[in-house]
């Protein structure tokens, strides 16, 4: 009887042992992110060239990048356009930016806390609400630095006024009083790292956090050193990682053409750096390219079909599971 109990506990602790040899193996799903587009102000309506971009990548990009500001001609919510995006599964992030003719005496951020574009910020609020689909607005980005007219001192502007303006927005949107546009995403975003928590409007007021990070390179009115991808989001990525847990969308990347320089190798920065980044914040959750020629404004050609070589990369990068993510 000894033995037989004894044969018994080997066999059922061998079975024991076997059983998870023949389990099958489980893999942890592969993290994606979703990957977008900055085109031109005058094409970034155009269904034409949402199209013809698509064709040249050889895929739909997840994000489209909108511009509108408050005193221009694109002011409007472009409704059909929207659903254009939407048709292709495409969620279109909007630069909102609250500028037009004039100066400070109009577009200072005392003027949005005041009211004085409640009637259109309601009016457009209202539009996306009616549109349902996703939309992301990016407000008045890069509002730590000078250059733009809602920037950090300028027009007597204070990081306390700019979180009032904003969540003045923000409560238009999706307040108590406001309109009940629940599917527009707000996105905070910023340039470097420079006095990011005094113009942070708060968890509550933000969907995601987002930033911008260019290889200028050796060109241009604003010439630097040749860097990698992951140098150039390493700062705003270490200061957002103290600010908030909230997800990061690149919301402007790119490196400039150089030609003339022999060391400036932007498909090696593009085809090295994509994975590099996805690998270093799994924070990240979007990266939008800035496809744009601004040598017009001294600023370098960001293009990705500057040099040919880029595009090339780029489509590599595209054609790869975990850069065909959907924004979360």
């Amino acid at each position: 009887m000894k033995h037989s109990i004894r044969a018994l506990s080997v066999a059922l602790l061998a079975l024991i042992v076997v059983i998870p040899a023949f389990a099958p193996a489980t893999h942890a799903t592969e993290r994606q992110i979703a990957l977008g587009v900055s085109v031109a102000v005058a094409d970034s309506q155009s269904l034409a060239a949402v199209d013809s971009y698509t064709s040249n990548v050889g895929r739909t990009p997840a994000i489209w990048t909108v511009w509108s500001d408050w005193g221009y001609g694109n002011k409007d919510f472009p409704t059909s356009f929207f659903n254009g995006l939407r048709s292709r599964g495409i969620v279109p992030m909007v630069n909102w930016q609250p500028i037009g003719e004039g100066d400070c005496e109009r577009w200072a951020l005392d003027n949005i806390i005041n009211g004085d574009y409640d009637d259109y910020i309601r009016q457009w609020a209202t539009a996306a609400r009616d549109y349902g689909g996703r939309v992301i607005v990016r407000f008045a980005h890069e509002m730590n630095g000078y250059w733009f007219i809602w920037g950090f001192s300028r027009c007597d502007n204070t990081p306390a006024k700019f979180k009032a303006a904003w969540r003045h927005v923000w409560n238009i949107f999706r307040g108590p009083s406001g309109v009940g546009a629940t599917n527009v995403q707000f996105l905070w975003s910023i340039y470097g790292a420079f006095k990011l928590r005094k113009h942070y409007p708060g968890d509550s007021f933000v969907d995601y956090v987002g930033l911008t990070a260019f290889n200028w390179g050796p060109t241009g009115n604003n010439p630097q050193p040749w860097t990698s991808m992951k140098a150039n989001f390493r700062t705003a990525m270490r200061a957002l990682s103290y600010l908030t847990t909230k997800p990061v969308i690149a919301a402007e990347m790119g490196a400039a053409n150089v030609p003339e320089c022999s060391y400036c190798d932007k498909p090696a920065w593009i085809t090295n750096g994509y994975p590099a980044v996805y690998a270093k914040w799994p924070r990240l959750v979007a990266m939008v390219y800035f496809d744009l020629d601004m040598r017009w404004t001294q600023q370098p050609d960001w293009r990705l079909i500057s040099p040919p070589g880029a595009l090339t990369a780029y489509q590599a990068i595209v054609a790869q599971t975990k850069f065909q993510g959907t924004i979360p």
